[in-house]
């Protein structure tokens, strides 16, 4: 497995979608929110996206390999199945989780994962990459930003626990980079 991580906006989405169309044996694998759907989302593609109580409910039956309770009441997870069915088909699996999700997926396969923290040089770069993206559907989006960028102060902590870390200045370096390691690890260069 490849497991993607780093704060909110730091280009890992952009990053997975590079990794994807440059290597055919990765799978993406879909993880579950409880947060609502973006514009261009697509249930069961980008995520599964799930209630609350669905959310929990599968934590009760012990069907995530991993969860975390990113924000308040904001639910992210990987299915087990979702992983065993990948390598079923042979398949490596791209992760594009939370921190804390990636290194517990880390924890539970340590001889089976590889694991790259995404970072950019400054929180104000972050501010304005959050501003642009502008996904908040809400009133208090500024509120959810100044959430998200604290969240990113602690999670960029943790980035030393993580096998590469790529400081995403210029995206383009950065994709030849993450392409160059992923190439590295999957066959073995």
């Amino acid at each position: 497995m490849i497991i993607l991580s780093g704060p909110s906006g730091s280009g890992k989405t952009t990053i997975s979608h590079c990794l994807l169309s440059k290597f055919p044996e990765l799978k993406f694998s879909v993880s579950c929110t409880t947060r609502s759907i973006r514009n261009n989302e697509i249930h069961g593609k980008d995520y599964y996206f799930l209630s609350v109580a669905s959310f929990i409910s599968r934590i009760k039956k012990y069907q995530f390999a991993e969860w975390e309770e990113v924000y308040p009441k904001l639910f992210y997870g990987t299915l087990k199945r979702e992983i065993y069915k990948n390598w079923k088909l042979k398949q490596h699996v791209l992760f594009d989780i939370d921190v804390k999700g990636g290194l517990n997926l880390k924890k539970q396969y340590p001889n089976n994962s590889l694991s790259i923290f995404i970072m950019v040089n400054s929180i104000n770069i972050l501010r304005k990459r959050l501003i642009t993206r502008c996904y908040e559907n809400s009133d208090d989006y500024k509120k959810n930003i100044n959430i998200r960028l604290n969240k990113a102060k602690e999670e960029n902590n943790y980035a030393k626990l993580f096998d590469f870390v790529l400081l995403n200045i210029d995206l383009s370096q950065t994709k030849k980079k993450a392409i160059q390691i992923v190439s590295n690890f999957i066959y073995g260069k």
